[in-house]
């Protein structure tokens, strides 16, 4: 087995393997841990509402645009290190962004991730997850990105930067571009806005109505007796050698097998003495 020491743990030449693994704390976690699943979901969560979402949303974007007939390949703009007089010139500025918190006491589910949490939650609990789970904060850039414009200074997004190129190049694509989503697309939105309005309503209601009797009470955390302890022991304890002949049917066999009793009878030796008197 491999042993990985905790950073600042130096180990003594003449240590047990026992030794070592006190000093080294706990030992790790296996992939199939319930604890570790959990707070991988957690993750998880994050990663969807910060990266996922905003990736996916932007390609559906894109394939409405290609659906209605708008769809255009925006130019790509000059460097402004090579054309520096270029209108469409620009300064690309390298993009610093500020990195995912993935810290238990940052993850809003992590809370949930501990030893002995119950899995099923109801009523005004699973409302209440569901609404934590989608709590997240928006990706930042911490230092630089976008683009400085060569002849005017200004400081754009890479999306302005590549519009300008393409209204430079391409006016017609860049309007085009630029237009409004068609009469359809908007009655869709506007469609999608009225059934998220309903359903926020329709989860007030239900949230307003009152609890039932004799419901159960599911706020409080229950209580496991932990019996693993009992079990190990039991294990470990030493087997009696009586435990198995007890209670234990005799062999049939075994009793008819066994030979009959010698009967002693007074005689005479060869020597001439008595058996009984010897």
């Amino acid at each position: 087995s491999i042993l990985v020491l905790s950073p600042g743990v130096t180990p003594h030449p003449q240590s047990s393997p026992a030794s070592l693994f006190e000093a080294c704390g706990t030992m790790g976690k296996s992939i199939r841990c319930k604890v570790k699943k959990r707070l991988r979901t957690a993750k998880r969560q994050r990663v969807d509402a910060m990266i996922i979402a905003p990736r996916e949303k932007a390609h559906s974007e894109a394939l409405k645009r290609v659906a209605e007939g708008r769809q255009v390949t925006l130019a790509r703009p000059k460097n402004g290190f090579l054309y520096p007089k270029e209108p469409d010139a620009i300064f690309p500025q390298h993009e610093i962004m500020k990195p995912i918190d993935f810290r238990s006491e940052n993850l809003p589910m992590a809370r949930f991730a501990f030893r002995g949490n119950r899995r099923k939650y109801a009523g005004v609990e699973a409302q209440d997850m569901k609404e934590l789970s989608k709590t997240h904060p928006k990706m930042q850039v911490l230092a630089g990105g976008g683009a400085v414009m060569a002849t005017t200074g200004q400081k754009v997004s890479k999306e302005e930067a590549e519009l300008i190129a393409t209204a430079h190049r391409n006016p017609a694509a860049a309007a085009m571009y630029a237009a409004p989503a068609s009469a359809s697309s908007a009655v869709a939105e506007a469609l999608a806005a009225e059934e998220a309005a309903d359903e926020v309503a329709n989860d007030d209601k239900e949230m307003e109505e009152a609890d039932p009797e004799n419901a159960a009470d599911h706020s409080r955390r229950p209580l496991v007796k932990d019996t693993r302890r009992i079990k190990r022991t039991a294990e470990a304890r030493p087997r009696s050698a009586n435990v198995g002949k007890k209670n234990k049917p005799a062999n049939p066999a075994a009793v008819s097998e066994k030979p009959a009793p010698v009967k002693k009878t007074a005689g005479k030796t060869k020597a001439g003495g008595d058996k009984m008197q010897d």
